[in-house]
């Protein structure tokens, strides 16, 4: 094919085609060797590829950078060149791929012929894939650190993990949990259709010794095993498929690992490379710290709700010719007990007494809680031998200055025993506890003539004690000092006080036990307005009326 002479207006034709043959291809180009224009040297200095086509399709310029990576030849047509369908098309900017190469170039019309410019840009494309890429992998750990640090339960970590592996780094995930005995595994599945969650257990003891679950939960991980498919196709989704790239990590425990995540990849998907693998260590390392947090969390959560439970507040029993009502307040709510405390217990000794106590261990929250605990244990076991108010408080003063720790409260202890007349008779000890009031049938309140020591304090503590009769109508209060004690929320911060107390009982004469000790706690409560500074515990013991001599009781503690 012949290229016609460019019009001799356009002066680089001029140079290029200067003693030239006007009917033939040019003969002579830049760095191929022959002598060339006096400007091929400068073309043959840059990096960049730079070639010349006429407006026939022949190559008739080309730099050294052209030749050696395009494969150039001077005279060469262009649809002979893999770049054929951008040079046969509109000069302007292009990107191609080309032997594993990123290209990228632009064409510029010099007259009638066309100037293309080319750069090889793959180590830039890659450099940049890989800053983006090692930036995603930041994120996704980040994303994963952030939702699995805020899981608290072990079961919902694990659904967690599998979650997040799919599809970023598997087809199919599987998070196994290591329960000695059992495997509870947690599986997310991306289909062909929709995404699936799904979960269930095996028998440990059901793994082969070698298998590369057996393995990860002894620690070690297995990456593309020919023996893979066989492990874990179980565990895989229904109709997975050829499984194309597998690889089964441990979850790092704080002693051992918490469980094994198995990720799997469909056949045409790429397998594992070594910077997912490093990756995938990377998740599982957060993952198995999150499990064996949670699970941490959760044995000391269930520790603490035991301790919770053996210091509440008890359930109030059914004493004969007695109505009785509680109300507790901690000053901590969210720990639902503190120092205050208070028992009711029917006397062992066969003399239908009843033994009730209403105490409050110096000190708040979970310490002075298990103090109570302490101390109303030690009650509970003095009980069974000692019937007398008087005597039991002497022994928990010399329990409690006998202890490791030695531990101050005040208390108030008393027996209860309901007569033929419907009256009660009950005998009161305190040590260093507020008075109790009393409200009398007419509505008058008074307080209880109690003195005394707090016991802790020492050894020879001098205890007050009283004895009086409670008749139907007759109401008898006990208290810890956060009633009374409890300042408002107004601009002098008043104290709530003794006289306030008197005029809530008063105010609420004829009302059940438990209403009356409900309202209490409830009215102090207002009065402070955003917490309580102190504990409170509300202890009413009423004679039951005609109407209901047999006795009942009422728990309205919250």
């Amino acid at each position: 094919m012949r290229s016609p002479h460019p019009p001799t207006s356009d002066p680089l034709a001029a140079h290029v085609l200067a003693g030239a043959d006007a009917t033939e291809p040019h003969p002579a180009g830049v760095a191929n060797g022959r002598e060339g224009p006096p400007w091929a040297e400068l073309l043959d200095g840059s990096d960049e590829m730079i070639f010349m086509v006429d407006r026939a399709g022949f190559v008739r310029v080309a730099n050294a950078a052209a030749v050696q990576t395009l494969g150039l030849a001077i005279g060469q047509t262009v649809t002979m060149l893999p770049m054929a369908t951008v040079l046969q098309g509109p000069p302007g900017s292009f990107e191609l791929d080309l032997d594993e190469r990123r290209l990228r170039g632009r064409g510029a019309p010099i007259g009638e012929w066309t100037s293309w410019y080319v750069r090889d840009v793959t180590d830039q494309v890659m450099r940049v894939d890989a800053l983006l890429a090692e930036r995603w992998r930041s994120a996704f750990l980040a994303e994963a650190g952030r939702r699995l640090g805020s899981c608290l339960n072990r079961v919902r970590a694990a659904r967690t993990t599998a979650v997040l592996a799919v599809p970023a780094l598997a087809d199919c995930a599987v998070a196994v949990l290591d329960d000695e005995r059992n495997l509870a595994w947690f599986r997310v599945d991306v289909g062909p259709e929709e995404r699936t969650e799904s979960a269930g257990s095996l028998l440990r003891r059901t793994l082969r010794p070698d298998s590369a679950l057996d393995q990860a939960m002894a620690g070690l991980s297995v990456l593309d095993d020919p023996r893979l498919g066989d492990d874990i196709g179980a565990l895989l989704a229904p109709g997975f498929g050829t499984v194309g790239s597998a690889m089964v990590v441990p979850l790092p425990g704080h002693t051992s690992p918490a469980g094994a995540l198995i990720l799997a990849r469909h056949a045409g998907r790429a397998p594992f490379e070594t910077v997912e693998v490093h990756l995938v260590r990377q998740f599982a390392a957060r993952a198995g710290a999150a499990i064996s947090a949670a699970t941490l969390y959760s044995a000391q959560a269930d520790a603490a709700e035991a301790v919770q439970r053996s210091v509440e507040p008890p359930e109030l029993p059914a004493v004969p010719g007695v109505v009785l009502g509680a109300a507790y307040r901690p000053a901590w709510e969210r720990l639902r007990v503190g120092g205050d405390f208070y028992d009711v217990r029917q006397a062992p000794d066969g003399s239908g007494n009843w033994l009730f106590v209403l105490g409050d261990v110096c000190g708040k929250g979970i310490e002075a809680a298990v103090q109570s605990g302490t101390a109303r244990q030690s009650l509970r076991a003095l009980w069974l031998t000692e019937p007398r108010p008087l005597r039991l408080l002497e022994l928990l003063n010399q329990a409690m200055l006998t202890g490791a720790e030695p531990t101050m409260a005040t208390l108030v202890i008393g027996t209860m025993t309901a007569g033929p007349t419907a009256e009660v008779a009950v005998t009161l000890v305190t040590g260093g506890h507020a008075p109790p009031m009393l409200m009398h049938a007419d509505g008058q309140v008074t307080e209880v003539d109690l003195g005394g020591t707090a016991i802790g304090l020492i050894a020879d503590a001098p205890f007050g004690e009283a004895r009086l009769t409670l008749r139907p109508g007759e109401t008898l209060v006990l208290y810890t000092d956060g009633v009374t004690e409890a300042r408002g929320r107004s601009a002098d911060n008043p104290l709530f006080g003794p006289d306030r107390l008197a005029a809530e009982i008063q105010a609420y004469r004829g009302a059940p036990a438990a209403v009356i000790a409900e309202r209490v706690a409830q009215r102090v409560t207002d009065w402070v307005g955003e917490r309580l500074q102190d504990d409170i515990a509300v202890l009413v013991i009423q004679a039951a009326g005609p109407s209901d001599a047999a006795g009942s009781a009422k728990d309205s503690r919250r």
